[in-house]
């Protein structure tokens, strides 16, 4: 399979190449400058602004995948999600690339007393809104999308992750190579077509995927 990943110069974006590359999978990594540090040299490197739709159309050319993990790294306001996202689905469907990954994040369907009554309003609201925004714009295309939601994502070493639609209320952090592991068995097993997801790092569940 041909995969591009946008963001992926990000901690994230990354994982996920590294991931797919390893599973023998060809991938594009688009970023808006050459990596640093650089990719291995099998991993092909398109050259893209996401905030420019010509851009991308250009970037995802030939492939049958894409994976956005494109986010604003903030809690303040900004947009930079919701925007890149407007413009890759918008791409994607004129490409006719199919196939579609978003990240979100589990807070969107918390709803904890405390979460809800102090933490969201006074250090999450901006960020749980462009999540928000993100999902709407990806729900209302046409492709066959999955929208992933872990909850805060660390660089721990992968311990096998949990998927879930409904919300893993006990989980709190989640690896982003257990995130990467999920994303590339969804592009390869399809069993979550226009479906949101739960991940979450199988230890901090005590379960099994």
């Amino acid at each position: 399979m041909r995969i591009v990943v946008l963001g992926a110069a990000g901690q994230l974006g990354r994982e996920v190449v590294r991931m797919l590359s390893g599973r023998g999978h060809a991938v594009c990594a688009t970023v808006r400058r050459p990596p640093v540090p650089a990719f291995a040299d099998f991993v092909e490197i398109r050259l893209a602004d996401a905030r420019n739709k010509a851009d991308l159309l250009t970037a995802i050319s030939g492939c049958d995948a894409v994976v956005n993990v494109i986010g604003g790294g903030t809690l303040r306001k900004n947009e930079v999600a919701s925007t890149t996202t407007t413009l890759a689905v918008a791409a994607a469907e004129q490409a006719n690339v199919p196939r579609y990954i978003a990240i979100s994040a589990g807070m969107v369907a918390l709803d904890w007393v405390l979460f809800k009554y102090v933490l969201r309003p006074l250090m999450f609201r901006h960020i749980l809104a462009e999540h928000r925004r993100v999902e709407e714009i990806v729900k209302a295309s046409s492709l066959a999308w999955t929208i992933v939601r872990p909850p805060a994502l660390t660089n721990r070493t992968a311990a096998g992750y949990v998927a879930t639609i409904d919300l893993q209320p006990n989980s709190f952090i989640t690896s982003r190579a257990d995130v990467a592991a999920f994303i590339a068995d969804e592009l390869e097993n399809n069993n979550y077509v226009r479906q949101a997801v739960f991940v979450t790092s199988r230890r901090e569940q005590g379960k099994h995927s």
